[in-house]
Formats: C-alpha cells, sequence, structure tokens
C-alpha cells in the first residue's frame, strides 16, 4: 500500500465534523413548510419550533445560548447532525469557509466564539505534466558548474 493510497483524516477532508459552531451559535430558521408538517418537507416537525405564521426554528436554536436539537457531540472535537439528510434549506446553505473558494465571516465567527480557529484556504498545488510519469525522477542538477 502506497501513502497515496491512504485517505487523509476526515477532518482534513471536512471541518465541520470536528466543530459544529455554527450549530451552537446561529438561530436555524425557515420556512415552515420545510417541516414534515408539510407533505413534501424533511425537517422533522417535532425537532422545531413556531418562530411566526410563516417560520420556524430548529429546537435550542432561538435562545440567548443555542444549540440545535439536532447536534449530536462535542463541539470542537466530533460532532454529526442527526438529521443530515433531512436538515432545513438553512443549514444545507452555510458554507463552511473556503468551501467554495471564498471566506464566510459567519463561519469564522462562530468558530472564534467557540474558541476555534478560523479555516485557512486550501493550499495551492502546482499542477503537474499530465506527459509526467509520477514515477520519475527529476533530471539531475550538478551542485558544481561544469567547466568550460
Amino acid at each position: 500500500m502506497e501513502s497515496s493510497d491512504i485517505a487523509p483524516p476526515a477532518a482534513a477532508v471536512n471541518p465541520c465534523i470536528t466543530c459544529g459552531a455554527c450549530c451552537a451559535y446561529y438561530r436555524a430558521s425557515f420556512y415552515w413548510a420545510e417541516t414534515d408538517a408539510s407533505a413534501d418537507g424533511t425537517v422533522p416537525a417535532a425537532m422545531t419550533e413556531k418562530l411566526n405564521d410563516f417560520r420556524a426554528v430548529m429546537r435550542g436554536t432561538n435562545q440567548p445560548n443555542p444549540r440545535c436539537i439536532a447536534l449530536l457531540g462535542q463541539i470542537g472535537q466530533s460532532v454529526r447532525c442527526s438529521v443530515y439528510e433531512l436538515r432545513a434549506s438553512v443549514c444545507r446553505d452555510f458554507k463552511m469557509s473556503w468551501e467554495d473558494g471564498v471566506a464566510n465571516g459567519r463561519c469564522d465567527k462562530a468558530r472564534a466564539v467557540w474558541g476555534l480557529g478560523r479555516l485557512e484556504p486550501p493550499a495551492i498545488v502546482p499542477a503537474r505534466d499530465p506527459e509526467t510519469p509520477d514515477d520519475i525522477d527529476p533530471p539531475c542538477r550538478p551542485t558544481v558548474p561544469y567547466a568550460a
């Protein structure tokens, strides 16, 4: 097995699985018809509260120290959403910093509140010439110039 066959740690691929700060900082409000109380809704209505006639919120997020009822685990260590596949649009639309190549100040702010550092932009990897096989060493360069 080569080192390139080993998968990177999950947190390196998606830092959200060790974070959860946004789920314990922001109110998650969305149109009520996204709940399963509506024929086309998916968010479990039992995990929501009425915000007003048009909007619902995830339980636990509409209070001074919010934490979404669906968030499981310890923030900054290991977390997951218990309704990930059924989550609301507000959650689906929230991007971690640099996910689309842009910083997300809201992600950075939530992480800072929980004592987590900002996410850094991904390192730029130089393009590789597709014509050059991976197993060929670069040509040797002499350390001493040739005499003319």
